[in-house]
């Protein structure tokens, strides 16, 4: 009998557990009475951080526009679509108007809009028959039902999406003439920033902060990288919070763009890897080994047509990624070596031959230094968390040779000291295949050198670097460090 008392404990658990995941999977509610209702809906306001979108036929009541103001004001973006022009004649909404509270839409169609429905934070959706009114019967009822159900979130943001940029009058803060001509400029509206008219079996993937994003037919997002850039690059005038809300919509979507190859090749851990070059900015794709016929061909320096499905997006450290890529074209472009300026200036810049892949940041000795230096203010539990974005990667510097020290059993160590600091403040382990090569260079010398950032400086220890080459003498007046 023992082992029943200590077996239906278990199972009992495991079904419990069951049954609380289906429950958690996403939570649901329904009310009924109109009180209630205005009073969960305004909890639902109250709660917002960036986002609100409105379907409904007015809104008459104090409370709500009161809580939706107030919403406004702390930064939370209000988009309303109502059923007629009059609504904005008279009524609490049309005061609301003129101030250009909102960004409100009247829609412009054969019949009345019935919907009654809003979009809190693209996480949370109310729809039911209540209807946003100031005055309602005593003994009415209604019914309202609150959601996070992901797949009928979607539904509704993407029916909200298009009653909102159909062909209608928007007013308020987003008073704007959609031009049929894509990407046409609107006076006194910034281009980047007008809405693009959906194409012909396009699906809204997501639409707040002025820009409305489409994937195709095909299933590509309808965007360049350039027009992509715009919105989650890092001169986007967006907030890393509103870049957020955008991104988590557009991941494990797939894009079509075209760039150049910086790097292509494979590797143990990461298998096949492309580096594209956008301007200033790298995009890195993981592509899929199956479309090896495809990316095969493609060497550094070749236009490409490539795809992928977007994981993560840029930021000051690390470029755009993309999973399951594969190159769809490539253009006859002619070859050639990167130079070494181009290797300092990229961000994201990779070796020139096809071999492992060497991702080299931008920041100078001056800016790790000041995250990890005497002088940073981090702690050092912060410091070892920040420390691991950059573990790993190479770097570029400029410093003044005050130490060589040959040592067989760990290779060829060099200490090297920078310019700015009394004392030298980073080793550099070279390998002994290059002993002859660093032995020619003298201390004292002023040199430009690269390495793998391995252990960050402590109280009395340097920054160690691996993996470390001298690439050229400098001239000796330079009086800065790094890029």
């Amino acid at each position: 009998m023992g082992w029943k008392k200590r077996t239906v404990p278990i199972i009992i658990g495991i079904l419990g557990s069951f049954l609380y995941v289906q429950n958690e999977a996403f939570s649901s509610n329904v009310y009924f009475t109109p009180q209630v209702i205005k009073g969960q809906i305004i909890h639902a306001i109250e709660g917002c951080r960036e986002s609100i979108d409105i379907a409904t036929l007015d809104i008459t009541s104090i409370d709500i526009l009161n809580a939706l103001v107030k919403a406004q004001e702390r930064g939370v973006h209000v988009r309303i679509v109502i059923d007629r022009k009059r609504t904005l004649v008279k009524g609490p909404l049309s005061n609301l108007n003129k101030d250009k509270k909102f960004a409100i839409k009247v829609l412009i169609q054969k019949g009345r809009m019935h919907n009654n429905f809003a979009i809190f934070d693209s996480q949370l959706l109310a729809t039911g028959s209540y209807y946003w009114n100031e005055k309602m019967g005593k003994y009415d009822r209604y019914d309202t039902i609150f959601t996070e159900e992901t797949k009928l979130l979607m539904k509704y943001q993407r029916e909200f999406d298009l009653l909102f940029h159909g062909e209608a009058m928007v007013s308020g803060q987003e008073e704007i003439t959609i031009s049929e001509k894509k990407g046409e400029k609107v006076e006194g509206v910034p281009a980047a920033n007008i809405p693009k008219v959906p194409d012909i079996g396009a699906q809204v993937i997501t639409s707040n902060y002025g820009f409305v994003i489409t994937e195709t037919s095909n299933g590509y997002i309808n965007m360049n990288f350039e027009e992509f850039n715009e919105i989650f690059g890092m001169t986007s005038e967006l907030s890393d919070e509103q870049k957020e809300s955008l991104w988590r919509r557009c991941v494990g979507k797939r894009v079509k763009w075209r760039g150049t190859v910086s790097y292509i090749g494979w590797g143990l851990i990461t298998g096949w890897m492309m580096s594209a070059t956008h301007g200033d900015t790298g995009v890195e794709v993981k592509l899929n080994s199956a479309n090896k016929a495809h990316f095969s061909p493609a060497k550094y320096g070749n236009t490409v047509t490539y795809t992928g499905k977007l994981n993560s997006r840029v930021t000051r450290v690390f470029p755009y990624k993309l999973e399951d890529g594969d190159v769809l074209e490539i253009e006859n472009t002619p070859l050639r070596q990167l130079t070494y300026d181009e290797l300092r200036e990229n961000p994201d810049v990779v070796p020139i031959s096809q071999g492992p892949k060497k991702i080299f940041l931008i920041d100078s000795f001056d800016d790790l230094d000041n995250i990890f230096g005497k002088g940073s203010k981090l702690s050092e539990v912060e410091k070892d968390k920040a420390w691991d974005r950059y573990k790993g990667k190479y770097v570029s510097w400029e410093g003044q040779i005050i130490y060589k020290n040959l040592n067989v059993a760990s290779g060829l160590r060099m200490r090297i000291g920078i310019m700015q600091k009394e004392k030298g403040d980073v080793e550099l382990k070279v390998g002994m295949a290059k002993k002859n090569k660093v032995l020619k260079f003298q201390d004292g010398e002023t040199i430009s050198f690269t390495g793998k950032l391995a252990e960050r400086c402590g109280i009395l220890s340097p920054y160690i670097l691996e993996d470390g080459d001298i690439l050229t003498i400098k001239e000796s007046n330079i009086e800065t460090s790094g890029m």
